[in-house]
């Protein structure tokens, strides 16, 4: 099963919480915007990650779709 790349890109700083709770997804804090990023196998997990982000409470500002290798270059951006 192939695996798409998303690089997810937050307002502020998540929760320390919330830093376990995302499986298979590299998050990188900043102090302005969080960017998550990694394979995710699916729609259904895309949507779960959003869901518990809105659950939190957080801005979401950017949701893309990256070529497989780009998501490291996205994040950087």
């Amino acid at each position: 099963m192939s695996m798409d790349q998303y690089l997810i890109r937050v307002e502020g700083v998540l929760p320390e919480r919330a830093l376990d709770d995302f499986v298979n997804v590299t998050v990188n804090p900043g102090s302005v915007q969080t960017v998550l990023h990694g394979d995710l196998p699916d729609q259904s997990s895309l949507a779960g990650i959003l869901d518990y982000l809105d659950e939190l409470g957080v801005e979401i500002v950017e949701v893309l779709k990256v070529p497989s290798g780009g998501s490291e270059r996205a994040a950087n951006e």
